[in-house]
């Protein structure tokens, strides 16, 4: 007897446009419910859910799906990260502020690196897309973190805002994060910069600031 081998992130991200671009949100959850089972938080993130999106969005762009599917697949993507994040939250650990810049509307990546944030041993103040700088500097003086993430997919939207960012990177590091993050709009935002996917910039924010008791992720928290 021969054992059918193991799906393969194409797999679950080919099932996930079966599912949830058919309007199938039960169907869409019960694969959301395997890939997470079977790949961990980190995996299903960095190889299912965040590149099925962007291929959600190419596909939109092209034409190629209509706004309603692609709205539906987007909401029940973003209902499911949205539990996930506040799973693991903790009353104790260092603070982190995320928040996507104005105007700015891809907030999925930035909901990834909350929820590894969280799963790090982090405290997370979530603030969402299109965050004006004077309602996240007002997060940062209330909250006084030890880090803030902002999010944009254009340089210029770090730009546009350099002085209100300089000013809350006064008080605490100011990270950029997404693919407007430059190594050129960092310092001028006298900010650092996350490289790489969302998964691995939140490890990375961490490995900065040192181990500060990690939890075992080996224990992977339900989805």
């Amino acid at each position: 007897m021969t054992t059918s081998p193991a799906p393969t992130p194409d797999d679950w991200r080919d099932a996930l446009q079966r599912t949830l671009e058919a309007f199938d949100e039960a169907g869409g959850h019960r694969v959301l419910s395997q890939v997470f089972e079977q790949l961990g938080v980190e995996d299903a993130l960095s190889l299912v859910v965040l590149p099925y999106l962007h291929d959600v969005g190419e596909r939109w762009s092209a034409g190629s799906i209509g706004v309603a599917q692609e709205h539906f697949a987007s909401n029940v993507l973003r209902s499911r990260l949205s539990v996930l994040m506040g799973a693991d939250e903790r009353p104790h650990g260092p603070m982190a502020v995320l928040a996507c810049m104005p105007g700015e509307h891809h907030e999925f990546g930035l909901m990834a690196t909350s929820i590894v944030l969280s799963r790090l041993g982090w405290r997370t103040s979530y603030l969402g897309a299109n965050t004006p700088t004077a309602e996240l500097a007002l997060a940062a003086r209330t909250l006084q973190p030890e880090a803030v993430v902002v999010a944009a997919h254009r340089p210029t939207a770090f730009a546009a805002h350099a002085p209100a960012l300089r000013r809350v990177a006064r008080s605490t590091t100011v990270h950029l994060a997404a693919q407007g993050a430059t190594d050129e709009v960092a310092t001028l935002c006298d900010a650092a910069r996350l490289d790489g996917d969302p998964v691995w910039a939140a490890r990375a924010l961490h490995e900065a600031f040192g181990d500060m008791g990690t939890p075992d992720l080996a224990e992977d928290t339900p989805a």
